[in-house]
């Protein structure tokens, strides 16, 4: 069986997630719903994550998909998993766990960055900003922001014919396949599962309104001297 640990509200990410899952053939899934908490938003000049989910409950998710549903509160979770054993368990949606779980179990995560260039928030746009690769790696979690143990990481292309919103979502997309993708690696043993840690490179926060539009002077730079998908082998996205 396995778990995505995910928000008790409509979450776009979870919900394409156990779309991938289930079109690859893994039907025995349960979602593991933690309460929402509304948070103060940050509002970026340039919204950048696909955030249009299907305006459903989970527990109407997992009706539709004929999959499981439990509620846990999140100072349980390390409890419930210690009861429930699972083959594999996602993180889908969730802020920091409790340092017991992820001291106690292998969670799966997925993060829109190239570690460990690019620990933290909008680890998209600081790559742009700070002229380091583009990319997605999964990993396991640890108590560290963006560490743990190394499962796949890939470089995702910027083509010359790209906009900002493209490679964006070329970087979710990449996230949720390489997500998908992660229970084979691991059970065919080609994860490296080396450790994610260098000190080198420090955990962002959310990039401020006034370095957006310098980020994407950076971005149309970068985009200019890329290669075009129309003359070219097109890279891989993973």
């Amino acid at each position: 069986m396995l778990a995505i640990i995910t928000y008790d509200a409509p979450h776009r990410k979870t919900q394409d997630l156990v779309s991938k899952l289930i079109m690859k053939g893994y039907g025995d899934i349960e979602l593991v719903v933690i309460p929402w908490v509304e948070r103060k938003n940050h509002q970026p000049l340039l919204v950048h994550r696909p955030s249009n989910a299907v305006q459903i409950s989970t527990e109407e998710l997992c009706e539709r998909f004929n999959i499981k549903f439990t509620r846990v509160l999140v100072e349980d979770l390390n409890l419930h998993f210690e009861k429930v054993k699972y083959n594999h368990i996602f993180i889908g949606g969730a802020g920091i766990l409790p340092e017991d779980l992820v001291k106690n179990h292998q969670i799966i995560n997925s993060h829109p960055g190239y570690l460990p260039n690019m620990k933290g928030l909008d680890s998209f746009k600081w790559a742009i900003y700070n002229e380091q690769p583009i990319g997605v790696t999964t990993h396991y979690v640890s108590e560290k922001t963006d560490e743990g143990l190394l499962i796949e990481k890939n470089i995702v292309p910027v083509f010359c014919e790209d906009s900002f919103h493209s490679v964006a979502y070329r970087v979710y997309e990449t996230e949720l396949q390489m997500l998908a993708e992660s229970i084979e690696k691991i059970e065919n043993h080609e994860a490296p599962l080396e450790l994610l840690v260098d000190e080198n490179f420090d955990a962002n926060r959310r990039m401020p309104n006034r370095l957006e539009p310098e980020m994407l002077e950076k971005f149309e730079e970068l985009r200019k001297i890329s290669p075009s998908r129309m003359s070219c082998v097109v890279a891989p996205i993973h």
